[in-house]
């Protein structure tokens, strides 16, 4: 089995007020833009990979009609993520252990950027230590909850897709996962889904057994 997570909300935490509240100092009312789950507009362009970040910084500034600098919509955006805590990095440790790991993410290059220099690495380490692979929207193109992005994780992978087993914080994703043949469970955004496995890392059979459940 390999067990794929999902990268905001499961593993780093998000604080979308504290976003909105920094793009509100900036002068710029984030709010009709930025979801839980899924972005709007600009944001899920970027998350698309259809536009750059500076093409970002600039609609920001065009919408705004503010002359902002790059560097201040970019830290406001960044401030989208608070932390991943150590308790769910050494979880991650433990079930690597046992299974290979892999992220799948609607994300964007500020966002993982700070996965890949901040939240998942300690000197010496780079994150492919941790995930045997990434998938990541910004990068293929698409975005869950879309068909296109689980059948491509299925093909990079090359196993079945029932020996897949995905965790995401949002139900439609999990949802999308298992109509294409993937296992899945909802991890909530507390963290509890560490509880799925035990103290080696290993899932438990009865959330092995729900995963199976359509």
């Amino acid at each position: 089995m390999t067990i794929i997570f999902d990268f905001g909300g499961v593993l780093v935490k998000l604080d979308k007020q504290r976003c909105i509240d920094a793009f509100e100092k900036l002068g710029f009312n984030l709010t009709p833009f930025i979801g839980t789950y899924a972005q709007a507009g600009i944001l899920s362009r970027i998350e698309r990979g259809e536009a750059e970040i500076s093409e970002f910084c600039e609609e920001i500034r065009k919408v705004s009609g503010l002359p902002l600098k790059d560097s201040d919509i970019c830290e406001a955006w960044a401030s989208f993520l608070t932390e991943v805590p150590h308790e769910r990095i050494e979880m991650l440790r433990r079930i690597r252990k046992n299974y290979p790991l892999c992220v799948l993410s609607n994300t964007n290059e500020i966002h993982w950027g700070l996965a890949e220099n901040k939240y998942f690495v300690q000197p010496g380490e780079r994150i492919e230590d941790l995930f045997s692979h990434v998938f990541l929207s910004y990068k293929m193109g698409v975005e869950k909850p879309e068909k296109e992005i689980f059948e491509r994780v299925i093909n990079t992978l090359q196993q079945p897709a029932d020996s897949l087993l995905f965790l995401d914080d949002s139900e439609e994703n999990c949802k999308a996962a298992r109509k294409s043949g993937l296992r899945s469970l909802i991890a909530p955004a507390d963290g509890s889904w560490m509880n799925y496995f035990d103290e080696e890392g290993k899932l438990k059979p009865e959330f092995e057994a729900k995963s199976m459940e359509v």
